[in-house]
């Protein structure tokens, strides 16, 4: 698969187009899946992907990554078959149904010489500012006839059916069978396969949308309009897109916080639905409605269950004149189904004799779980309950040598177990340092600097000075107890002097700063005192 060529160049385009080969063959499967993530991984979110193929999927094991990256990116993927390699019913065939469901996409079944005819309705179908109102799927011949209010700000409205003898019929809000006079337009009619209308402008009301089909077949119903939403999933409630999720996950209450555009007040939604990909309604949630709050575009809704199967989106509100507007979300969501909490331990912790000692592990799960740490296969004090992923930790308040062994932190969730064990290593501590943090001198004087150390074992102890061993000045004596002494000091020696203490348990650092200045004089006048026999006296002119 690749290179991947990225243009805005139509010359360049049509260049690499043109450059395509066909090398050996004979092997039907292509590696479609693995072409379509690499599409949706290096294009921008909400894009159109076309899939032009004549063979069924080899890579089809890389469906579920590509079904992940659908939600996250929120684009649409379209297959255009000219052949299937002859069996739709191998899994390599039925991904491209899952891809195109899961994307709100479809399946377009055609001969080569009738490429063009769908290029000419790719070429409609790719706009900006494109919303869904219907998406579904169904698995064997059915007619269904789908009640849908158009408000006024959708601009044109596209009905595509993908299936064996394909058939749409459409009423406006008076009851009228649509025709080929009022303003209907066929974009795409393959007999056998697919069926593409479209109406410009149409007025704004209750529509009725008929499609049959004779066999499995997919319903897109899709309109230009400023008005749409997207969807975020989070386990608090949170007015904050970037703390939610593509996808919810299984069993667990839920929050889905909307982003709507194309709405200002007195505008709003009204209620959230889940719909299966047949489009029946799973669930109803209620959109309360803060006229108030800003953003305005924020909507947060109640707690809920995330169904087992698959679901899409539906948002109903009413616009500012008060006609009622739907749309669907882009993508289908599934639930991740979440695994055994996953336990991470260091293979090693330190602990120093009769220091205060810590075992700790960080648990990563997507459900509540419970967490116990174990020694020799005794547990130690109780459990403790959590309810997401988390850091804990087992305290000894005096660690000894009977403390050093294993030590395993279980984690259990209703997904499974998962366990870490460390070794607890117990040494003697790092030494203890203490020190005066200033020493001040006067310039000709000797300045000394102590470090004062406890430790249980023998020691070492260093004096840096910017990083160098302090001891390559003359001037600098290290005496009996491991004081530094700098002789005939001058204001160069000021500064940071550091003293590290070392033993079997590692190195302990600190630092004093030396302050090398001349004392200061202060001069006051004496006081005046009259001598013996002299006399003052006050004058006054009264």
């Amino acid at each position: 698969i690749g290179p991947v060529t990225i243009t805005t160049d139509p010359k360049m385009f049509q260049h690499e187009l043109r450059e395509l080969y066909v090398q050996g063959g004979g092997d039907c499967p292509e590696m479609s899946i693995g072409a379509i993530k690499i599409a949706l991984e290096i294009s921008l979110p909400g894009s159109f992907i076309y899939v032009f193929t004549d063979a069924r999927s080899k890579d089809y094991k890389l469906t579920h990554e590509v079904l992940q990256l659908i939600q996250q990116k929120q684009s649409q993927v379209v297959f255009v078959l000219t052949g299937d390699c002859d069996d739709r019913n191998h899994i390599g065939y039925k991904v491209y149904e899952e891809i195109a469901s899961t994307s709100s996409g479809q399946v377009f079944h055609l001969d080569k010489k009738q490429v063009n005819e769908v290029l000419k309705w790719v070429e409609d179908a790719v706009q900006s500012s494109k919303v869904n109102l219907l998406s579904t799927d169904h698995f064997s011949q059915v007619s269904n006839t789908w009640q849908m209010p158009f408000d006024p700000s959708l601009k044109e409205v596209t009905v595509a059916l993908s299936g064996p003898a394909p058939d749409i019929e459409i009423k406006n809000p008076q009851g009228k069978i649509l025709g080929k006079d009022d303003s209907l337009t066929e974009l795409l009619h393959i007999p056998n396969s697919a069926k593409v209308v479209n109406i410009k402008d149409p007025q704004p009301g209750l529509w009725s949308v008929k499609t049959s089909s004779k066999g499995r077949h997919s319903v897109r119903i899709s309109g230009l309009s400023t008005i749409d939403f997207r969807a975020g999933f989070s386990r608090k409630s949170t007015m904050d897109f970037k703390m939610t999720s593509s996808r919810p996950v299984q069993g667990i209450p839920t929050h889905i916080l909307l982003n709507t555009t194309g709405l200002s007040p007195p505008a709003r939604p009204d209620r959230l639905e889940l719909l299966t990909i047949t489009g029946e309604v799973i669930k109803t949630l209620p959109i309360r409605y803060y006229p108030d709050r800003q953003p305005y575009n924020l909507w947060n809704i109640t707690e809920f269950i995330p169904p087992n199967e698959a679901f899409f989106l539906r948002v109903t509100g009413y616009d500012s004149q008060g006609f009622v507007f739907q749309r669907v979300s882009s993508v289908s969501f599934s639930s991740i189904v979440p695994d055994a909490p996953k336990v991470v331990m260091p293979a090693t912790i330190n602990g120093y004799y009769l220091r205060r000692g810590f075992i700790r592990c960080q648990v990563e799960s997507l459900l509540p779980f419970t967490l116990r740490f174990n020694r020799d296969g005794k547990q130690l004090g109780e459990g403790q309950l959590f309810s997401e992923s988390d850091s804990a930790s087992w305290e000894i308040e005096m660690v000894t040598l009977k403390d050093e062994g294993y030590y395993e932190c279980i984690a259990i969730s209703s997904a499974g177990t998962g366990q870490a064990r460390t070794f607890l290593d117990v040494s003697e501590p790092p030494p203890a340092i203490t020190i005066e943090r200033n020493v001040t001198v006067s310039p000709g004087t000797h300045a000394v600097l102590t470090c004062h150390v406890v430790s249980t074992v023998g020691f070492n102890l260093t004096w840096l000075r910017g990083g160098d061993d302090a001891r390559l000045d003359p001037r600098v004596n290290i005496l009996a107890n491991l004081s530094l002494q700098v002789s005939k000091v001058t204001p160069d020696d000021s500064g940071w002097y550091e003293c590290i203490a070392g033993n079997e348990g590692g190195n302990t650092a600190d630092r004093i700063y030396l302050i090398v200045q001349a004392p200061v004089t202060i001069a006051r006048p004496l006081p005046q005192f009259p001598s013996p026999g002299q006399h003052t006296c006050k004058h006054s002119s009264d």
